[in-house]
């Protein structure tokens, strides 16, 4: 029956759930990606859609992998049609079969295909796969009630047995991953590039095609997969995931400062767990680094299970706006909740009042849904041997907020912010393990250097508009720094 499923299949828009809005709502939801062609995997590639997309819009150079030649075949037309040709190759391969060295990839995606090895499978065996600061995106199938309806269980079970997404957040954490983002696809991904074209293909279909073998049987398997989602369709759904591996975990930090050094401590907030390698939030002369940050932000954590039973508490549940003059006391409360000081909280308030540093619409906060600001992300003016230039920090998060995403999001509207402003180059000190899932590289990969020591990877970089110049030379921070 598999000839006759991929027959029944061939030159539909799509082979499963999904969209190009939705492709592109997942990689919105990821961040930018790593370097000006990121090395992209597409695990169970199909015909290529997210393929060309992502080479296309995300200037990805795309390995697109699948067991089935006729999709390659397709994508590999698609793609020279497109003039993206030197940009995907497709190549024959089981998604567990993988023959690539590790940290071969910046991003492995795979949408809707990642069942036919199973879940867990793939997380465990992509995760090699990935270089430092990479990111896993994946869809897949789930329950969304611990209660699901018989007739869905007699379907599904047999097929793939589903778990929720709580379930499969547990698994991604045991495979090495944080969850950076959960994203439910939209009903119209079911039907509107998929079971509504395949619904017609059926009605045409003859199930005593001598050609394919098993049509009959096709048919009947595709009938009853569309009854289930129009009678019990609200028993589960296709939800996108995007993960980042996890680094080694480090000892638990405490509210009170954790000193490594003459003058430097780890600040994670108030009890929470440093699961990054821990960055020296001051100089060996004890100034304050610019760019300091509150623990790990925009990761999901197992110490707030209604982030994977609520979905309104995901990533895309943040509102994010600039500072208004009636933010400043929830700002200092922020930032004094997040570090162990109030120096954090000060240094906000100084470069406020400093109008060489201070841009107005670059202090960003990321908001609750009931309008409660959670997170700040700030960006002033530096210079970097004259030439101006932006340094992210610091950003903080509240205690009860942190590991939701309101972090990355109050961070990434910062950005967003200062790319439509025409700023071409944003600085950062902070976690190597985090930051780079934003696009920064380390500073000196383009001559940049701080004006103290610090490890070369926790100095980074990030070129907002490739057009622009890039400067080189040591950083000048604002006065509120210290430095």
């Amino acid at each position: 029956m598999t000839e006759a499923l991929f027959a029944l299949h061939r030159g539909l828009p799509r082979q499963g759930p999904g969209s190009d809005a939705t492709t592109r709502r997942l990689l919105e939801l990821a961040g930018p990606l790593p370097g000006r062609r990121p090395r992209v995997l597409d695990a169970g590639c199909g015909p290529g859609r997210a393929a060309l997309l992502l080479a296309e819009e995300a200037g990805a150079r795309v390995t697109a992998v699948d067991v089935h030649q006729p999709f390659l075949d397709e994508l590999t037309a698609a793609a020279a049609s497109r003039g993206l040709d030197e940009r995907i190759t497709v190549l024959n391969r089981s998604m567990d079969q993988l023959p690539f060295p590790d940290h071969s990839f910046d991003v492995i995606w795979s949408e809707g295909a990642v069942y036919t090895v199973g879940f867990e499978t793939a997380l465990r065996s992509w995760r090699r796969l990935l270089a430092p600061g990479g990111v896993l995106v994946v869809t897949e199938i789930e329950w969304t009630t611990s209660t699901p309806s018989a007739q869905a269980r007699a379907f599904w079970d047999p097929v793939y047995p589903l778990r929720t997404s709580a379930a499969n957040a547990d698994a991604a954490r045991a495979a090495g991953y944080w969850v950076d983002a959960h994203w439910p696809l939209p009903e119209s991904d079911w039907w509107n590039e998929y079971y509504t074209p395949l619904s017609e293909r059926i009605a045409r279909a003859d199930p005593a095609d001598p050609a394919h073998l098993g049509m009959g049987q096709a048919l009947a398997a595709a009938r009853a997969e569309i009854t289930l989602r129009r009678h019990h369709g609200s028993d589960y759904d296709y939800a996108g995931y995007v993960l980042h591996p996890a680094p080694t975990p480090f000892a638990t930090t405490s509210r009170t400062a954790s000193h490594t050094g003459a003058g430097t401590s780890t600040g994670t907030g108030a009890g929470t767990t440093d699961a990054e390698p821990p960055t020296p939030r001051h100089t060996p002369t004890g100034a304050p680094v610019p760019g300091a940050t509150a623990a790990p932000v925009g990761t999901t954590d197992a110490t707030h299970p209604h982030l994977l039973t609520n979905r309104k508490t995901m990533n895309t549940s943040w509102t994010t706006r600039p500072e208004t003059a009636a933010d400043v006391a929830a700002i200092r409360e922020i930032n004094t909740a997040a570090f162990p000081t109030d120096l954090e909280a000060g240094i906000v308030d100084a470069l406020r009042a400093d109008p060489e540093a201070w841009i107005d619409g670059l202090s960003l906060l990321a908001e609750a849904p009931d309008g409660t600001p959670v997170a700040h992300a700030l960006l002033t003016r530096c210079h970097v041997d004259g030439a101006p230039a932006l340094t992210l920090g610091p950003c903080a998060v509240l205690p009860s907020a942190q590991r939701t995403g309101a972090g990355s999001a109050a961070i990434r509207a910062g950005l967003d912010a200062a790319r439509a402003w025409g700023e071409g180059l944003v600085l950062v000190l902070g976690h190597p393990e985090y930051y780079p899932r934003f696009g920064f590289t380390p500073a000196s990969r383009f001559g940049i250097r701080a004006p103290f020591d610090v490890p070369d990877e926790a100095m980074m970089a990030l070129a907002l508009d490739p057009a622009h110049p890039i400067p080189t030379g040591t950083i000048q921070y604002p006065a509120a720094f210290g430095v």
